[in-house]
């Protein structure tokens, strides 16, 4: 399952919600804009977190629970595999700090302008 940037919108500060396009060719003819599902992005001091909306919802919550037994009905499958990509995904964001740079490190570690060097 592939999943592709659509779109991101900042709803506040630190919160943001993306649009993602899930396309799975081993399913037969998937094509762009077949499978769009959002996600919101919070980005609170010290913790990142995400909220999954609408279809994704489901899928994201069944993959959570079980991240390393797939379901053996075809449907859970489908939902579980799009919860892994999505899953998979976001935490790559979040590792990045891409969108979310204020991670517990990016506070602690920041460097000290060249001015306030301390004696």
């Amino acid at each position: 399952m592939q999943v592709r940037l659509r779109n991101i919108r900042q709803l506040r500060r630190d919160e943001y919600r993306m649009t993602l396009d899930l396309i799975d060719p081993a399913r037969g003819p998937w094509e762009q804009g077949d499978c769009v599902v959002q996600v919101d992005l919070h980005d609170a001091p010290g913790q990142h977190y995400s909220t999954a909306r609408g279809l994704l919802k489901p899928a994201v919550e069944q993959y959570r629970m079980a991240p390393n037994e797939p379901p053996t009905t075809s449907e859970a499958r489908l939902l579980w595999d799009m919860g892994e990509a999505v899953n998979y995904y976001i935490d790559r964001i979040f590792e990045g700090g891409l969108l979310c740079p204020s991670g517990p490190q990016a506070k602690d570690d920041a460097p000290s302008p060249p001015g306030d060097a301390q004696s």
